[in-house]
């Protein structure tokens, strides 16, 4: 039903509850007493004289005509129950009329973030190809990269040569320029597989050593709970029975516990499994961050983890390796020869952020303020970079890539969340969530 569909219904009953009052207003007109010289009149035609209270000492008592004010309570009640349905049907209809403004809403909303995801495939698919001194044929929004004239500058070329490097960001894109007030989208594609360490890939060895012990430090983890930790990691990833080290666990451990599971053997399919692995799961903070003692009632005794193993890990990639353009600086911190050195992982999350020390050859608005190579990144970092972290440093996204669209109108907003991968001339997801 339609808010001007209820109005007329209302206005249907309103009419129809006025003559049923009507109604019951002649039957009390006939019904009421009216007094005149002292007497009641019925509505039966009897009569009651009302006596002087001082004629008699012991007045009988008048006798009431029983019919006499009851139709008047009848009609009170009537129109109070009238009253209140006009009230509940008024009621509905607004906010009927709310609800269809704000699916209306909603709706603009939706339509908002599949623009947003069509910006993002678009970008995905013909990032490779840009250069500071293209133009492009492609009008915003055009399907396939396919535009309407060649002449026409690329208005997506930074955020192309931006994702070359391992990210990019449009802020608050008009989908209507002249009409901005129907609402904006925002959008921001990152590398999925080198902004945190490929867990999978993390497989005994002295370079997994090596990330394990950053990551431990970085998080805070008291030495005494660090081998425990590594250990039952590389049992629950190895395929043999083999316990690892004096702290590693098998299926013996796991088997044991009061709502008994087994090892993996094998890659996970997601971070969040690291929680049933010894050492972690009896700890969560180790995994999530917080207290990791909260038993312990003395506060100046108790051990805080920092960020957690989720601010570190992903289960995508295919190579050992780090974004320099993209990481977070907690992730950028544990990269083997930075070693925790905040003062060099600032400079570069600095430096990719302005672009100050870089070199160009033309027009320098034109282009990205990321790294291109090993030799741009020791180049633009005042004292250069280990060589140690060369091995595990990466300037371009790879394979997997993560998308996140908001659309804003209205004052309501919805958000899509995904993970990609490019597939020829065409973009596969592989994870998709809404308003997570």
């Amino acid at each position: 039903m339609t808010a001007m569909t209820a109005r007329m219904t209302l206005g249907r009953m309103v009419s129809g509850f006025w003559f049923l009052v009507s109604g019951f207003g002649f039957q009390i007109s006939g019904v009421k007493g009216v007094s005149e010289g002292g007497r009641t009149w019925c509505a039966d035609g009897s009569t009651n004289r009302l006596r002087p209270a001082l004629r008699t000492r012991n007045p009988k008592p008048e006798t009431r005509n029983p019919n006499c004010g009851s139709a008047l309570i009848i009609a009170l009640w009537t129109i109070a129950l009238l009253a209140m349905l006009v009230m509940s049907f008024a009621l509905d209809a607004m906010l009927e009329g709310k609800v269809n403004v704000y699916v209306r809403q909603r709706r603009q909303v939706d339509y908002l973030t599949q623009s947003g995801i069509s910006i993002a495939e678009m970008l995905l698919l013909s990032y490779k190809n840009a250069s500071s001194s293209s133009t492009s044929s492609s009008a915003p929004g055009a399907e396939g990269g396919q535009g309407v004239a060649e002449d026409v500058d690329d208005k997506w070329l930074q955020a192309k040569l931006d994702l070359q490097h391992g990210s990019a960001r449009v802020d608050a894109y008009a989908v209507e320029p002249d009409k901005p007030e129907n609402g904006v989208v925002s959008v921001e594609i990152t590398s999925a597989d080198a902004n945190k360490w490929p867990i999978n890939l993390l497989v005994k060895g002295d370079i997994a050593d090596r990330i394990w012990e950053n990551i431990l430090n970085a998080i805070g983890l008291p030495m005494e709970y660090q081998e425990e930790v590594v250990d039952s990691w590389y049992d629950w990833l190895d395929a043999d029975g083999t316990v690892t080290g004096r702290s590693g666990a098998e299926d013996e451990y796991y088997d044991g516990l009061d709502k008994p599971y087994q090892a993996r053997n094998g890659p996970i399919s997601s971070v969040g499994e690291l929680e049933m692995i010894k050492g972690i799961r009896e700890r969560p903070a180790i995994f999530s961050g917080g207290v990791l003692n909260p038993e312990e009632k003395n506060k100046k005794a108790q051990v805080r983890i920092q960020f957690g193993l989720k601010a570190f890990f992903d289960i995508y990639g295919e190579t050992v390796k780090i974004n320099v353009n993209s990481a977070e600086l907690e992730v950028l911190l544990t990269v083997p020869g930075i070693d925790g050195d905040s003062l060099l992982a600032n400079a570069i999350i600095e430096e990719r952020r302005t672009g100050a020390n870089r070199t160009t050859s033309g027009d320098a608005s034109a282009e990205s303020l990321l790294f291109k190579d090993w030799n741009d990144l020791n180049t633009r970092i005042p004292g250069g970079v280990p060589s140690e972290a060369e091995p595990f440093l990466a300037y371009a996204p790879q394979k997997y890539f993560e998308i996140a669209v908001t659309g804003e109108a209205g004052g309501i907003s919805h958000q899509i969340k995904a993970v990609a991968i490019v597939e020829g001339d065409r973009v596969r997801y592989l994870r998709w969530r809404e308003d997570p």
